[in-house]
């Protein structure tokens, strides 16, 4: 069972290259990568990453709806947005692995 990525099209031909560069290298950082989102893909993100803050937690305490989510989010955050955009860059699904450039 898939969303298909909501629908977003491919950017492979735009970025596939840079993104594969930047994802292997230990030069850029998780802003780099979230840089390389449009408009449209961060909205989609923001809306279906299972990690919202839950209302009511005490002041200065952060708490989040799938904890373990927000942990992976924030312990590899780099690595969540590459595999994200090189998932919604290969058709959201179509492949059974993620397809770097040559």
């Amino acid at each position: 069972c898939t969303t298909k990525c909501g629908g977003l099209a491919s950017q492979a031909d735009a970025r596939k290259a840079k993104l594969t560069e930047m994802c292997q290298s230990v030069e850029a950082d998780w802003l780099k990568i979230w840089k390389l989102f449009s408009q449209e893909e961060i909205k989609w993100f923001k809306n279906n990453y299972p990690s919202d803050e839950v209302e009511g937690s005490e002041e200065g305490s952060e708490v989040h709806y799938k904890q373990a989510m927000e942990t992976a989010k924030e312990v590899s955050k780099k690595e969540l947005l590459c595999m994200t955009l090189f998932t919604i860059d290969d058709e959201c699904v179509k492949w059974p692995y993620i397809r770097l450039t040559k």
